[in-house]
């Protein structure tokens, strides 16, 4: 650890309050431990030590630590997240939990997907809030409770990505006559998005003393407070539709809604299991559902829970460990994420790839002899290997590789492809025949195996009686 004269400075990035909001419990732990600490709304500020949570920016600090504003964060565009947001210019990247390991772990052989250190597990910061005292979390939700006095002993929670469309009036609606508390939480929204805020004012107005089991919450008062006294949280596809599980709290999404994120809006998108489904016309019913069994209720939650997050109460901890190893430049305390054998294979076979884009035959053939001689999975590195054997005019070799790069391709394909070429072009012809069979019937809209079989049936060729019956077979099996 850095001595007090030696710290540097760490700077959290944030544009909205939102980001600060998911980055503050580190910036809390920074400063028990003795460092300067700020906050900054300007990410190109050049500074030592820097923390950023945004979306697709790039670092200007001497250490650079990057990780999620949001558990949903392009959830559009999963698993292929680090393609359209990279990490790769950033020291360290940050994951909350299972769920984000395994997406890491399937893009891990993507350039995006790399900080020079590693990718490391620690949970997710914010849920500090509530593990690191619970004690401590419980008296201050208690608090809320009392503030908002709240009459009912059953709460629902509503807390929407977006605000528009009139979505809490549908809440309201749908719910104000029955004997639950209603919160009203909204983002706190930045002032670069006025229409929304206009949108949320406007609720708001309508809402306010509509009833005295409706509450509206001050959108700066932390989300897991909220969360803390509730039985149950709607939303559309928002993150919270995860959070709310920390606090063993299950969640409804109402998949209606629309996100106007684009023009015209698009529909909700909730790639989360044990999140429940439900319609605007059917919210009324399903929250009743889901209050009337609140022991399954909250078994679904506390399994989302597990999928998501690691590390309760640890997690700004083991953040400021990893920050003060990396700069300290001494071992790490705990090893990042490691690439998965199968990803590893397929970045050597991209290095075999280009030797061969740029004629490199020697290159390429060194990656890929190691590639087969641990029988990788890699089914390109056989059939690569194969095409190098063919235009070496070992046709024994190339055979035997082709061969292999079918079994393990799985269903026929471009291996499959050039088995049948290099066995048509070796005279083979019933193994060529059942090949073009297996080809056409897998793909049958493949114009050059129609052709190849086709010539192979027309043309005076030695074909057996048995391949022909064969490939009757193939034809005419239902299975693919």
């Amino acid at each position: 650890m850095p001595s007090s004269a030696a710290k540097p400075s760490l700077t959290f990035f944030h544009s909205d309050d939102c980001e600060r909001q998911a980055v503050a419990p580190i910036a809390e732990e920074a400063e028990r431990r003795g460092y300067s600490v700020r906050f900054s709304l300007d990410l190109s500020e050049r500074v030592e030590i820097g923390v950023y949570c945004q979306h697709a920016c790039r670092p200007n600090a001497d250490l650079s630590v990057i990780m999620l504003h949001d558990l949903a964060q392009r959830h559009d565009i999963w698993p292929a997240f680090w393609d359209h947001e990279p990490w790769d210019a950033f020291d360290i990247g940050l994951v909350p939990g299972e769920a984000w390991v395994q997406r890491w772990k399937s893009q891990a052989g993507q350039l995006g997907a790399a900080p020079r250190l590693g990718v490391f597990e620690i949970g997710w910061p914010k849920a500090d809030l509530i593990y690191r005292s619970r004690e401590q979390f419980h008296a201050q939700a208690e608090e809320l409770r009392r503030s908002l006095g709240l009459i009912h002993p059953q709460t629902v929670l509503y807390a929407p990505s977006w605000e528009n469309d009139g979505k809490q009036d549908d809440f309201v609606q749908s719910l104000v006559d029955l004997p639950v508390n209603l919160l009203l939480k909204q983002a706190p929204w930045s002032e670069a998005y006025p229409w929304v805020l206009e949108n949320i004012r406007k609720m708001d107005e309508r809402h306010r003393g509509i009833a005295g089991n409706v509450h509206i919450v001050d959108r700066g008062v932390s989300i897991m407070y909220c969360i803390g006294v509730s039985d149950l949280l709607v939303s559309d596809e928002s993150s919270v539709l995860i959070e709310a599980s920390l606090h063993g709290v299950p969640s409804l999404s109402v998949t209606d809604w629309l996100i106007p994120d684009r023009q015209p809006p698009r529909p909700v998108c909730v790639p989360f299991e044990n999140v429940q489904k439900t319609t605007r016309s059917a919210l009324r019913e399903s929250v009743e559902k889901l209050l009337a069994d609140p022991v399954l209720a909250r078994s679904e939650a506390l399994g989302l829970r597990d999928h998501h997050f690691s590390h309760f109460g640890q997690s700004s901890k083991l953040a400021m460990d990893l920050i003060e190893a990396a700069w300290a430049k001494s071992p790490l305390p705990f090893a990042p994420l490691q690439t998965p054998p199968a990803v590893l294979d397929q970045m050597l076979y991209r290095q075999a790839e280009r030797y061969l884009i740029n004629d490199d035959i020697s290159g390429a053939t060194s990656i890929l002899a190691r590639l087969i001689a641990k029988d990788s999975d890699c089914w390109q590195a056989f059939n690569d290997m194969g095409g190098i054997c063919f235009n070496l005019r070992d046709i024994e070799g190339a055979l035997t590789l082709l061969k292999r790069a079918v079994e393990k391709e799985g269903r026929p394909g471009l291996a499959m492809r050039n088995l049948a070429a290099t066995q048509l072009s070796a005279g083979l012809w019933d193994d060529a025949l059942l090949s073009y069979a297996r080809l056409l019937h897998e793909l049958p809209d493949d114009q050059q195996s129609r052709e190849n079989l086709a010539g192979l049936l027309a043309g005076e060729f030695d074909l057996s009686q048995t391949a022909c019956e064969e490939m009757l077979k193939v034809l005419c099996s239902g299975e693919r």
